[in-house]
């Protein structure tokens, strides 16, 4: 049965419940598959920030990764478990300097990011080296414009706890005028995340505005 939320005028969806129809916060980007260890069922508790860090972590050794959980499930310090799980199993990788090969099967991405025909980067666009989130092109004043934005700030938006809910391209266009007239004015232009957070916004989205460009999965 489909649900949502009603928030003046705009409706939701909740994210086990993606309705395709309505705008949403596609977070959490990352589930993790269970799997047994010591004949126990296990689902790695790992943050969307730790998820992306262990696709992009590179290391001359490195070993798949249901593989290195179970050892750093078997082996790990209590102490560092106070970390939480997702951090204390990036120190454990750290000391054991191993990186993760992360297959097709040890997780699944939120059901936004694989409906219809998302964004995504050139692979020759230099901006866009190292960046795992692809927003839709915007038309601001009869130029069109792509904005680009940090990891770290595309996880910041989607895990804003409050703000008057908004479309997402609405507010890159918005923001975007504004830095036209920053510009102009040679006035220094604050970062888009800090610049919603100022205006008290929480952006919601729609399929097609924002990707993931993640590394080669292996299957």
């Amino acid at each position: 049965m489909k649900q949502g939320l009603s928030y003046g005028r705009i409706t939701w969806s909740f994210a086990d419940d993606f309705d395709p129809r309505l705008p949403c916060l596609p977070a959490p980007i990352f589930n993790f598959t269970p799997l047994r260890i010591n004949g126990r069922e296990k689902r790695p508790d790992f943050s969307d920030k730790v998820a992306l860090t262990l696709l992009r972590r590179r290391s001359e050794r490195a070993i798949p990764f249901r593989e290195a959980y179970r050892l750093w499930h078997l082996r790990g310090l209590r102490v560092d478990r106070d970390l939480g799980e997702g951090r204390a199993f990036l120190r454990w990788l750290d000391r054991e300097q191993l990186s993760v090969n992360l297959a097709s099967r040890d997780f699944t991405l939120h059901r936004y990011f694989t409906f219809g025909d998302p964004p995504s980067h050139d692979p020759n666009d230099e901006l866009a080296q190292d960046l795992s989130f692809a927003l839709a092109p915007v038309e601001v004043y009869s130029r069109r414009v792509k904005l680009y934005l940090q990891d770290a700030a595309v996880l910041n938006l989607l895990s804003l706890p409050f703000g008057h809910e908004e479309d997402f391209l609405n507010l890159v266009r918005r923001y975007v005028a504004k830095r036209f007239d920053w510009e102009l004015w040679k006035a220094p232009a604050p970062l888009f995340v800090d610049w919603v957070k100022s205006e008290a916004r929480r952006p919601l989205f729609l399929p097609g505005q924002l990707g993931i460009c993640l590394p080669q999965k292996k299957t």
